[in-house]
């Protein structure tokens, strides 16, 4: 291990999601995840850890966003369909817009949870 950085070896999984969901470094909780609203660093400005360690790494983030998206909107649908007797074409604009808006809202937070988990769970330490 490298003196002076905080590792994610001894970050609780609490703090990997706090530091995802603040969109910082899994590894030092201090460098910013995103330049932009999509575009991210290539390297933690603080500690230098590599974000996408792999082509294809942010797949996970993916099927973090999706899973969300899903568990938000069956409930929704059913909550509104049946429980205030909606009609389906009256709930399609809405739920549709939803299911655009909000995977775009919740990109760069699914890619925080992600490397939180995988932090986590892959205790890699970068050369």
């Amino acid at each position: 291990m490298t003196e002076g950085i905080k590792v994610a070896e001894k970050a609780t999984l609490d703090a990997l999601i706090s530091r995802g969901l603040r969109l910082r470094c899994p590894r030092c909780g201090e460098g910013k995840l995103f330049i932009g609203l999509f575009k991210m660093h290539e390297h933690c400005p603080a500690c230098n850890l590599k974000y996408e360690r792999d082509p294809g790494y942010f797949l996970g983030s993916a099927y973090i966003n999706y899973a969300l998206t899903a568990m938000i909107l069956t409930p929704s649908y059913f909550t509104l369909h049946f429980g205030f007797d909606l009609e389906n074409r009256i709930l399609f604009v809405p739920l549709a817009a939803f299911c655009i808006l909000f995977p775009l809202f919740f990109f760069r937070y699914a890619r925080g949870l992600w490397m939180a988990f995988d932090s986590f769970f892959d205790r890699h330490e970068e050369e």
